[in-house]
């Protein structure tokens, strides 16, 4: 039987067992394997300077019926190590190429957001789950979401500059991003981007103010997983939340409030007294200390939050009350 007659699914099959130098080599042999190979070859891109392939932005500018096989492309350079200007602009005929992206993740200059601009605004990403860039959320990026409409992952604006603080907000449409459950970010931008989605996971750089809070409960759906950094006191941090996004599942808290100061007793029985509160709560972290906790005996619904992570065990017997977990800080 020749090659040519066999299944373009099985060919497809057997490719993707095959190594990139392999793949390269089947690439030359003929008309029939050779977009096979293709296929498999671009399906994933990963381009730096550590790699030495930046290069591939150039056939990917020049060869759209290549770049529509791009499912995942990452691209890093740093600023070590910057390219010219022209080079961006062939990234931005790259992106526009690859219409059939499912994750895309651009950590370069953060001045460079114009290479997800579309003039036509006529190309979409519509298979686009996952988008981190080192951009902050400016026109372009706004622009950019408005053609993502099955986005799930977002990070954006996660080093937020004293420019961006000042310069105001770009308008993101009601209708942007509609499946969004993730977000990555500075608080700012949060603000922005998480009323009114289906946003359930968030994680903040930056430190995140009392009044934020209430924006962030305006997701759509319950917040169940929140990191974040603030310069407010923990307990009446963790109340606060506590009235806005009550069903956290997993919480993550950097307090930048008495840093140097040593906790006392109160302190961990206040904190563990509010964490008790959250009645869906499972994990918990402050500063870097691991805070344990076991099914409450006679409601297993219900938690029995650890009052003195750092307390020393000199007796067997507290195991049975602390549980066997190892509690760090850092």
């Amino acid at each position: 039987m020749s090659v040519h007659s066999l299944p373009v699914e099985l060919l497809d099959s057997i490719a993707q067992h095959l190594s990139c130098s392999s793949l390269a080599a089947l690439a030359q042999t003929c008309s029939t394997l050779c977009p096979v190979a293709q296929r498999v070859l671009y399906c994933s891109v990963s381009a730096s300077a550590w790699s030495q392939n930046l290069c591939v932005i150039d056939t990917l500018a020049k060869k759209p019926h290549i770049a529509r096989s791009v499912r995942s492309f990452y691209i890093a350079i740093d600023s070590l190590a910057p390219v010219f200007f022209a080079y961006y602009r062939q990234l931005a005929k790259a992106i526009l190429n690859m219409s059939e992206l499912t994750s895309l993740t651009l950590l370069v200059d953060s001045s460079v957001s114009w290479v997800l601009k579309d003039a036509s605004s006529r190309i979409h990403f519509p298979h686009l789950l996952h988008f981190t860039c080192s951009f902050s959320f400016d026109e372009n990026v706004a622009r950019f979401l408005d053609r993502t409409p099955s986005l799930l992952e977002l990070e954006v604006d996660s080093i937020p500059t004293a420019l961006t603080r000042e310069s105001p907000p770009p308008y993101l449409a009601p209708t942007s991003i509609p499946q969004l459950e993730q977000f990555i970010g500075s608080s700012r931008t949060a603000e922005l981007i998480v009323p009114g989605r289906p946003v359930k996971s968030i994680h903040l750089n930056g430190g995140l103010l009392e009044d934020d809070i209430p924006l962030l409960a305006r997701s759509t759906v319950p917040v169940v997983i929140l990191g974040a950094v603030t310069n407010l006191p923990p307990v009446p941090f963790l109340e606060t939340l506590h009235r806005h996004v009550p069903h956290l599942v997993y919480l993550r808290v950097m307090s930048t409030k008495g840093i140097f100061m040593v906790p006392t007793a109160e302190f961990y029985e206040q904190v563990a007294g509010i964490l008790t509160s959250f009645t869906e709560l499972s994990a918990f972290e402050l500063s870097g200390m691991h805070w344990g906790s076991e099914a409450k005996q006679n409601d297993g619904t219900k938690r029995v939050w650890q009052s003195a992570p750092l307390q020393i065990r000199n007796h067997p017997e507290d195991d049975l009350l602390f549980g066997s977990e190892i509690f760090l800080a850092y």
